[in-house]
């Protein structure tokens, strides 16, 4: 169990390990409830934003691998379609 204490403003701090385990930086948003006289924290995941630049779809999201990978395997992918 971690321990945390309210500051003089209210604030507290998470501690960086479930900061990490929680994939939440300084700019993620938490819902915060109250349950049973216990206070309850949800990160909010933000759901990507998709939007036109000239005739681009463009997403905000972050990629789960790197983008060279992506693109090869949609090239071999075509690739393939052509040669069946």
């Amino acid at each position: 169990m971690n321990l945390v204490t309210l500051n003089q403003s209210g604030f507290i701090e998470i501690p960086e390990i479930i900061r990490q385990q929680l994939g939440l930086d300084n700019d993620s948003k938490l819902s915060l409830e109250i349950q049973d006289g216990k206070i309850i924290l949800n990160p909010i995941k933000e759901e990507a934003l998709l939007y036109y630049e000239g005739h681009v779809l463009v997403s905000d999201a972050e990629l789960l691998t790197d983008a060279n990978t992506v693109i090869e395997e949609l090239r071999n992918e075509r690739r393939n379609q052509l040669i069946s």
